[in-house]
């Protein structure tokens, strides 16, 4: 269908720490939106760009299948991360984020309820605003909604709050902080960790493993949709570190992850989430952690576009 893609650069204004920043974000639009059409806002994972969700491949965009339904993506790049600006670590950290995202989605906000955002786009009052977070960007997302009330509903993807295990091929060789007297040490795990098992299934096209691999180990040209540099996201990583921000959670909540991922246990993570009334779970068949490239990949954009229309629904 046609595609309407808009670039912006997102100035956050001071935030608490008295700081600002500006973020890169795109904005996915069909032809003619809705007055009430539902926002998306994606929020991609570590070492990832906003540009996971609109891989440029037929049949590879979720920000395409999402607009196809009436909806507008909104995917951002968090600090740290691809085109936004880069701090220092210590200043990236995922609290940080957070900030800064929600006031960027704020701004974006604005602009679609103002028609403002660009020439020929109507004003747009969204019927809800869903956070969908992959990895890192689930962490990120989940503190959005602790610290900042960002969303009607948030969908974690691929995003452990009880504890983050990486599966290998070997049983022996899965890393998982869980357990570690010193989980922080437990990260070095990951230094020379085979990340292919645990990112793509067997079916996935070898243009995209070799490409996607190469940028994680630093032997290759980083691909599109892969990111330099990463925010200070180690502490997303120790067990049990977001539960307390998943307890405040109110709003309908999807937990969404590969049959391969990095969630060690649905159903404790599930358990974390004690406040909300509204909790679902999605486990994709024949699917890893990098649920974009799975053969299998339009069975989860399919409950998540389920899940809006849901919230949307029920705000």
């Amino acid at each position: 269908m046609s595609h309407r893609r808009i670039e912006l650069r997102v100035e956050t204004g001071a935030l608490e720490d008295g700081r600002s920043w500006t973020l890169a974000a795109t904005v996915h639009l069909p032809d003619r939106p809705g007055p009430s059409a539902p926002v998306v806002f994606a929020m991609p994972g570590g070492g990832y760009t906003r540009h996971y969700f609109d891989l440029r491949e037929d049949g590879y965009s979720e920000a395409v299948h999402h607009i196809a339904r009436g909806a507008v993506v909104v995917a951002i790049d968090h600090l740290r991360v691809g085109d936004s600006d880069v701090p220092e670590l210590e200043a990236a950290s995922l609290a940080a984020c957070a900030a800064a995202n929600h006031a960027a989605l704020q701004a974006i906000l604005k602009d679609l309820h103002e028609g403002t955002l660009a020439d020929g786009i109507a004003p747009i009052e969204p019927a809800a605003v869903v956070g969908v977070g992959q990895s890192m960007g689930g962490h990120i997302g989940l503190l959005m909604q602790a610290g900042h009330k960002s969303f009607d509903g948030l969908a974690m993807l691929g995003s452990s709050v009880v504890s983050t295990r990486l599966p290998a091929r070997d049983e022996a060789d899965a890393v998982c902080l869980r357990g570690h007297a010193d989980p922080m040490a437990g990260l070095s795990a990951l230094v020379g960790f085979d990340f292919q098992y645990a990112f793509h299934w067997e079916d996935v096209p070898a243009r995209f493993v070799d490409a996607d691999m190469a940028g994680q180990r630093g032997s290759g040209p980083l691909p599109y949709w892969r990111s330099a540099t990463t925010p200070n996201a180690g502490g997303g990583l120790l067990p049990g570190h977001l539960a307390g921000a998943a307890a405040t959670v109110t709003v309908p909540v999807l937990l969404g992850m590969g049959e391969r991922d990095v969630c060690q246990d649905p159903l404790r993570e599930l358990a974390a989430f004690m406040s909300t009334s509204d909790l679902a779970l999605f486990v994709g068949p024949k699917m890893a952690h990098m649920h974009n490239f799975a053969g299998t990949r339009e069975a989860l954009w399919r409950r998540l576009d389920a899940f809006v229309a849901q919230v949307a629904d029920r705000a």
